[in-house]
């Protein structure tokens, strides 16, 4: 295939996101684009060599992931990307609101993805300076060499995420510097959120301020938001706990990964392996080892995770929280879906249980899963939907 023109990616600080920008890459180049990668860590050099690599002819657009150096800007304070004329594509794999800053200072020439399509909304609404946003879902990333059949795998189930309730703490805002009563209204989201955990945190703020009879405008709703963002890692933290825990308690074999679990009254359990935080390359390969990989979502409502798509290429079979948007792409055949309803959740360690006695129904779904995410749901076919939607109309 000829060269369809050149694109710059990025490295940056977390090994997840350079995990998903060196997927991307491979898929660019199988379509025929030529990719320079920009090394955040050695943005100076990096810098020169950009200058070099625009030289050979321009640059289709630059494409990142939580963009930090979308708004980086000269000593005249132009934005770097608009002088070099480059189209910037931020994928935001996390909520808009942990990135107000950056999204603030969108060039001209910006471009930003969400992975859930109520970020998507979220976008327009509170940053209508933005020219173009859209919804780009999660990749997974495909295994190399022959998957283990199920039934030969040693870990029975596997969960890998970090727990930041204490950690939140450190994240709340100084609420003495908001004239109306913020922390009790971010404590009563918080309560409703336990309560109705289908509901997004923005929709949930927004109506607490209306309660307290506190009416904001758009642009101090959004700043109001974006800094009451710890309300995420503790209504996250809370469903996550009490997911994992069920299984736990309920005498499953499972192995954890991840920070902030030490403290869980079951972790010392027999059946309970815990090994701390490891690379996302390590929680792949253990992947390939699993025969159930369950997941929890990060308070996203109508979108996706990188962890269901690569458990599914990985040969094992996804056990998730769902979303509207996983619901509609996701056959009953490729995975095992719950909500966090108390009772979805309190029937969950029995159908699990029931699944790993099953050994013919672990593979079909197994094989099912391999099978649609090989074909749809890869970094490589994102890259394709980049190609044919966006970068091919720039």
């Amino acid at each position: 295939m000829g060269n369809l023109g050149q694109l710059v990616l990025f490295h940056s600080e977390l090994d997840t996101l350079n995990l998903f920008s060196d997927q991307l890459k491979k898929g660019f180049e199988l379509l025929g684009y030529e990719i320079f990668e920009f090394n955040l860590r050695q943005s100076a050099l990096s810098l020169g060599r950009l200058y070099d690599f625009i030289q050979k002819g321009s640059v289709t657009a630059m494409i990142g992931f939580n963009m930090p150096f979308f708004g980086m800007q000269l000593s005249t304070g132009e934005n770097v990307w608009e002088v070099l004329d480059i189209p910037c594509v931020n994928i935001l794999v996390d909520h808009p609101y942990w990135y107000h800053d950056i999204l603030m200072r969108t060039p001209q020439v910006g471009v930003v993805l969400t992975i859930d399509r109520k970020h998507s909304q979220y976008v327009e609404r509170f940053y209508p300076h933005i020219p173009f946003t859209g919804f780009l879902p999660h990749g997974g990333a495909c295994a190399e060499g022959e998957l283990k059949p199920v039934a030969e795998r040693t870990i029975d189930v596997l969960y890998a995420g970090s727990l930041y309730a204490d950690y939140a703490v450190s994240q709340k805002p100084d609420f003495a510097r908001f004239p109306f009563p913020a922390e009790k209204i971010c404590q009563d989201s918080i309560a409703w959120l336990f309560a109705h955990p289908e509901d997004t945190i923005e929709s949930v703020v927004e109506g607490q301020l209306l309660q307290n009879d506190v009416v904001l405008s758009d642009e101090e709703l959004r700043q109001f938001i974006s800094s009451c963002v710890y309300i995420e890692r503790v209504v996250s933290s809370y469903y996550r706990e009490k997911v994992v825990g069920a299984v736990a308690k309920a005498g499953i074999s499972i192995t954890l990964y991840g920070d902030g679990w030490s403290d869980c009254d079951w972790i010392r359990l027999p059946n309970v392996s815990y090994g701390g935080r490891i690379s996302p390359e390590e929680v792949l390969k253990k992947m390939e080892d699993s025969k159930i990989v369950l997941n929890t979502m990060p308070w996203f409502k109508d979108g996706s995770h990188e962890r269901i798509f690569n458990a599914m290429l990985r040969g094992a079979v996804v056990v998730s929280e769902t979303s509207v948007y996983l619901d509609e792409i996701l056959p009953d055949n490729v995975w095992v879906p719950f909500t966090l309803s108390q009772e979805s959740l309190a029937a969950l360690p029995k159908r699990m249980s029931e699944l790993l006695s099953d050994k013919e129904r672990l593979q079909s779904i197994a094989s099912e899963g391999y099978r649609l995410a090989a074909s749809k749901h890869t970094w490589q076919a994102r890259a394709q939907e980049l190609h044919n939607d966006l970068l091919s109309l720039l």
